[in-house]
């Protein structure tokens, strides 16, 4: 299995300039949680290779309900993607 990252800026007459940034995962790749009890805030790091992409809030932020939408967002949609993942995981070694 080999995986990639790359990071694409599109810039569009009349739009806003976009940069995205898409991690195709291998072994590499590393999910990690800093509890903002032992650091300055809390943050999820997403790495690949020289690509970190870091979600967090801030160390004098006011945690609101948007920040908990957000988080709950986020949880549902790793969710689904592990789902996927497992799913298809499943129909691979049964095809093999």
């Amino acid at each position: 299995m080999t995986g990639s990252s790359y990071t694409t800026i599109s810039i569009k007459p009349s739009e806003e300039p976009r940069i995205g940034v898409s991690i195709h995962p291998d072994a590499l790749a590393k999910v990690e949680y800093y509890s903002a009890d032992k650091h300055a805030c809390a943050f999820i790091r997403i790495g690949y290779g020289a690509c970190d992409v870091f979600i967090s809030t801030t160390s004098d932020t006011e945690i609101t309900g948007e920040h908990l939408r957000f988080a709950n967002e986020l949880v549902e949609a790793a969710t689904s993607f592990l789902a996927d993942c497992e799913r298809l995981h499943a129909e691979q070694n049964a095809a093999a």
